[in-house]
């Protein structure tokens, strides 16, 4: 893992949305070829619907929905996204480039989800491809072009973060540019060190989407909305927009406690 640091640090010391793109398009290339390639996998042989449960537990159902929140950990590139294209106006609205690509990733997410588990049952891991067979050659294609694919995406990511720290911090400093870029790679070594730290990845992607994504996902939008619309145009007949958002945030709260502490405990095991 230690190898990785160097090219991470070359590739996340580009400043530029515009250089980036071109890593982010060979990246979802890799996937949609290891998507494919994993479908083929999948679909070899399915067994009957009636040799799975079709719930596992109450205690697992925190996990789900940390997991699940985790899926939208995209969300912090969005308004980046929105900001550096030529025109923005097509971002958003009906359909849009948000609505769209929203509806691909949550299908894929709904097939491969329900087919890697019709597949392999109780045996699946916390990414399907860990249950691919590595004796086949196109298996070890496939993980090596969804790692290097992570690792392609990873600077996207790395880019919505420091949009977000950065500009709060370079204030701080007369001369920021090169303060910038050791921030930068000290950014790097931390997510590599946590990435070594936690090795099991179920649990920590279950945690991360209790703890922050439950928050950020369901609570505060529901709070800003309650307070933006206050006054004007207003909470509408019955109070039904405050209503709405009192269910959703009441619906983060339980899974932000729920899914932590079950998430602690999985990481006890």
């Amino acid at each position: 893992m230690i190898l990785l640091i160097p090219p991470l640090i070359l590739l996340n010391l580009m400043r530029s949305l515009k250089y980036l793109t071109p890593f982010s398009m060979i990246s979802n290339f890799l996937f949609i070829v290891g998507v494919c390639i994993s479908y083929y996998y999948i679909f070899d042989d399915l067994p009957p619907m009636s040799e799975r449960p079709m719930f596992s537990s109450w205690h697992q159902l925190p996990i789900f929905f940390g997991t699940t929140i985790f899926a939208l950990e995209g969300v912090g590139v969005v308004m980046p996204l929105e900001n550096n294209m030529k025109t923005p106006e097509h971002f958003i609205g009906c359909p849009g480039v948000l609505n769209i690509g929203m509806v691909l990733v949550v299908t894929l997410y709904a097939i491969t989800g329900f087919f890697g588990y019709l597949k392999y049952g109780e045996a699946t891991e916390a990414s399907v491809t860990l249950n691919l067979p590595v004796e086949h050659l196109l298996g070890q294609v496939l993980k090596t072009m969804v790692a290097l694919g992570i690792f392609l995406t990873y600077s996207l990511l790395f880019y919505a973060a420091m949009d977000i720290l950065w500009p709060k911090l370079k204030s701080n400093f007369s001369r920021p540019l090169p303060v910038e870029y050791v921030f930068r790679v000290l950014l790097v070594i931390a997510t590599v060190v946590v990435a070594a730290i936690f090795p099991n990845l179920g649990p920590l992607l279950s945690l991360i989407g209790a703890l922050s994504l439950s928050v950020v996902g369901l609570i505060f939008p529901a709070l800003v909305e309650t307070l933006v619309y206050w006054e004007h145009p207003g909470l509408g007949s019955y109070w039904w927009r405050l209503w709405k958002n009192l269910v959703i945030a009441l619906f983060g709260l339980i899974g932000l406690f729920t899914g932590t502490m079950t998430s602690l405990r999985e990481f006890g095991h």
